[in-house]
């Protein structure tokens, strides 16, 4: 690396050189370039060993220490075959759960989220993955994988109103702030469907890397992307311009932007939460997990984060204000897979509580899981995740890992 650098300088010093002999040759003023626009190219080639020096910086990575609540089976419920998914509707009162295995009947169950009383069912041709709603909480969009199209499904009846096409394999779905946008990542097409919603029209297609699975957004409209095989995010402007893309964890599964936007939360299928910053695009926080971390479960606040752990059938808590971690069993799962959090402000002696949704893939049960103790108070000195490296640490070497 460095006789190449030296290479690169001493073959950049030539060229000046010559650039100077050829000026003092008669007639070669006009051949020569301005002053000015060698100063401009050397502006841009200080700009870009900038960016560079930028991108390999040392960014200082925290892991959570073990102390954040340990988490019981309060109850659980029977669902249909093979629940993908579980949903809260946007005031937290209802539990969606796509029922992936079943073919043609059941697709989804609706259950109350404090009672577990299932309230409603949705059924269509096909098999359900995955649910959004609209910002007022009106309408429910179910991608429907087999059919390759979305279903709008009124949420006050459960009917299914209509049907949008969207391409093969629709999985995880998010819609923009003001809900005029939806987003459909089709798992085996390397393409995000850009739906109008008022007109349920197919605007158009994002490209991306492959398997675009996990999807979340900016409140100012920018959409992040992350391609399960391909590990990277990309970010996407409201006028559908890729603006950047950056590595992650191998295999980024699910996605989630904390409340004050700072954050990119990802589910990392390699055993670990992963936190970035998303001004800078660098891992800045890691929390471990059990064993093949799917659905991640992000609190209102932004305080909590959970995961299903698919292989070794438990759940992981996070605190990430505290940045503290727990894993803890769940008797009787089998293939954890969906998960979905709430704070309510109904909990024992005045504190939040914490409610955690799963579904178990192989015996179809939805388990709600609660602390075993009132949840602590918010430390009062978060923890703060902002990338800088020890005091006193030099920045890295040339070419050190940028993820």
């Amino acid at each position: 690396m460095r006789r190449r650098t030296g290479a690169i300088g001493v073959g950049a010093g030539v060229m000046l050189g010559a650039l100077l002999v050829l000026a003092t040759l008669p007639g070669a003023a006009s051949a020569q370039p301005s002053e000015e626009r060698v100063e401009r190219a050397e502006g841009e080639r200080r700009a870009r060993r900038a960016r560079r020096r930028g991108r390999r910086r040392r960014v200082r990575v925290r892991r959570t220490e073990r102390g954040a609540p340990e988490l019981e089976v309060v109850t659980r419920v029977r669902t249909s075959v093979q629940p993908k998914s579980v949903h809260l509707s946007p005031d937290g009162r209802r539990v969606w759960v796509s029922n992936f295995g079943r073919i043609g009947e059941d697709n989804v169950f609706v259950f109350d989220a404090d009672t577990l009383e299932r309230v409603g069912v949705v059924r269509f041709p096909g098999n359900a993955v995955e649910t959004a709603f609209s910002p007022d909480g009106a309408t429910a969009y179910v991608s429907n994988f087999r059919r390759g199209v979305v279903e709008v499904v009124d949420t006050a009846s459960y009917a299914v109103r209509h049907e949008i096409p969207v391409g093969a394999n629709p999985k995880f779905m998010v819609l923009s702030p003001e809900g005029d946008r939806l987003y459909v990542a089709l798992y085996t097409q390397r393409r995000v469907a850009v739906v109008d919603t008022e007109t349920r029209e197919v605007l158009g297609y994002l490209r991306t890397g492959e398997q675009p699975r996990g999807m979340a957004m900016r409140p100012n409209g920018n959409l992040f992307v992350a391609s399960f095989r391909s590990d990277f995010v990309q970010e996407f402007s409201p006028a559908h311009e890729e603006l950047r893309r950056f590595r992650t964890c191998p295999y980024p599964r699910h996605l989630h932007v904390t409340p004050d936007a700072r954050h990119l939360v990802v589910t990392c299928t390699l055993n670990s939460i992963g936190v970035y910053d998303v001004a800078l695009g660098r891992r800045v926080g890691l929390a471990p997990t059990g064993r093949n971390p799917r659905s991640l479960g992000l609190s209102q606040d932004g305080r909590w984060a959970a995961t299903a752990n698919y292989h070794s059938s438990d759940v992981t808590l996070a605190d990430l204000r505290g940045f503290t971690h727990r894993t803890s069993e769940v008797p009787g799962a089998d293939q954890l897979v969906g998960l979905a959090v709430r704070v309510s402000e109904d909990g024992p002696e005045g504190t939040p509580r914490l409610r955690v949704f799963a579904t178990s893939w192989n015996n179809a049960w939805l388990y709600v899981l609660e602390p075993r103790d009132p949840l602590p108070p918010p430390p009062a000195e978060p923890v703060e995740l902002d990338g800088a490296p020890p005091a006193g640490e030099a920045p890295a070497a040339e070419g050190a890992e940028s993820e």
